[in-house]
C-alpha cells in the first residue's frame, strides 16, 4: 500500500511525495524530514494519508519554542 506524505505551512501545502513502504516507515520519514521541510519550505507540519482511501493515518504539528524571558 502507497501513502502519501504532505508537508504543510499553516493550512498551505509546501510540499508531498508518494511512500511506497508501509505505514511505519512513512510515518519514521515524515518525522525525520519534518526539520528539513521546515528548514527549507517553513513547514510546521506533517501529515501521512493513505493513497488509495485518502485517510489521514499519522499527523504531527510542532510546537513553537517559548519565548526565552
Amino acid at each position: 500500500m502507497a501513502y502519501k506524505i504532505t508537508f504543510r505551512r499553516g493550512k498551505r501545502i509546501s510540499s508531498s511525495k508518494l511512500w511506497p513502504c508501509d505505514l511505519e516507515a512513512a510515518v519514521a520519514h515524515a518525522k525525520a524530514q519534518l526539520p528539513i521541510q521546515r528548514e527549507q519550505t517553513g513547514a510546521t507540519s506533517v501529515s501521512v494519508s493513505c493513497e488509495r482511501t485518502g485517510d489521514v493515518m499519522f499527523t504531527f504539528t510542532e510546537q513553537p519554542e517559548p519565548a526565552e524571558l
